[in-house]
């Protein structure tokens, strides 16, 4: 019944005189006048015997391209390990503390740049209250607080704290940073002797800082020497003892 009606409604359909059959059958013979083969393409047509490993073939490009690129970013990890490693190393020596021959060499260029001091002027460190203490008025001595001392965990850093605390106690024409002297400051120092790798140089610090914890400073400029010249100083040996801030170290402590 449903045939009929859509029968009944096709016939209906007024198409103004066109036959439709005839240019159907025209469009389909013109297509299949057109279509052509070419053998020789076709000739070339080869079906490879065994089409799963063909079909293998471009996953396996696939995964070259990855290995490639994987290699890539090892080798540029590389590229910055070795950029970053002699920068790490010159920050912080002990790093490379179990390699005997990298180690001194890094010491060295941390002593000789005085890495603290560049982190101190580019803010990285702790917040430093800054004092007029130099000879040369145009240069401030940076004075370290007893809050922001910490306990030496290297040979450099031990001898740079002793260092700093001298210069607190000595007149020197160039001071760069003096370290609050406190009972608590000097037990850090002697901790921090016993990593200076020098068996001569720790037992002799070691004597001479057992009398600052007593109160007494009078070897301070021997003190500060012996580290300033430990340190390859050029600029800044000290002559006298700074007896007035000696004398309120004493007053406020002992």
């Amino acid at each position: 019944m449903v045939k009929n009606l859509l029968n009944n409604t096709i016939k209906k359909i007024d198409f103004d005189g066109i036959d439709i059959d005839k240019y159907v059958d025209r469009d389909i013979n013109e297509d299949i006048k057109n279509f052509s083969i070419d053998n020789t393409a076709v000739d070339k047509i080869h079906i490879p015997d065994d089409i799963k490993k063909s079909a293998k073939h471009p996953f396996k490009e696939i995964k070259k391209e990855k290995r490639k690129n994987i290699r890539y970013i090892i080798l540029d990890i590389l590229i910055v390990s070795i950029i970053l490693l002699p920068v790490a190393g010159i920050a912080n020596p002990k790093v490379f503390e179990k390699i005997p021959t990298v180690y001194p060499v890094f010491e060295k260029i941390n002593r000789f740049i005085e890495i603290d001091n560049l982190k101190y002027l580019m803010g990285i460190s702790n917040e430093k209250e800054v004092v007029e203490g130099s000879a040369d008025s145009s240069i401030n001595t940076v004075y370290i607080k007893e809050k922001d001392i910490k306990k030496p965990k290297t040979n450099n850093e031990a001898i740079k704290l002793i260092h700093s605390l001298a210069n607190t106690l000595v007149e020197a024409d160039y001071k760069w940073q003096c370290g609050e002297i406190t009972p608590k400051t000097i037990k850090l120092a002697l901790e921090g002797v016993e990593n200076i790798s020098d068996d001569y140089d720790r037992m002799h610090l070691r004597n001479s800082l057992r009398k600052w914890e007593k109160g007494d400073f009078s070897n301070a400029v021997e003190v500060h020497n012996y580290v300033w010249e430990m340190l390859d100083g050029n600029v800044g040996k000290a002559e006298n003892l700074d007896n007035k801030q000696i004398n309120k170290i004493i007053k406020k402590y002992y």
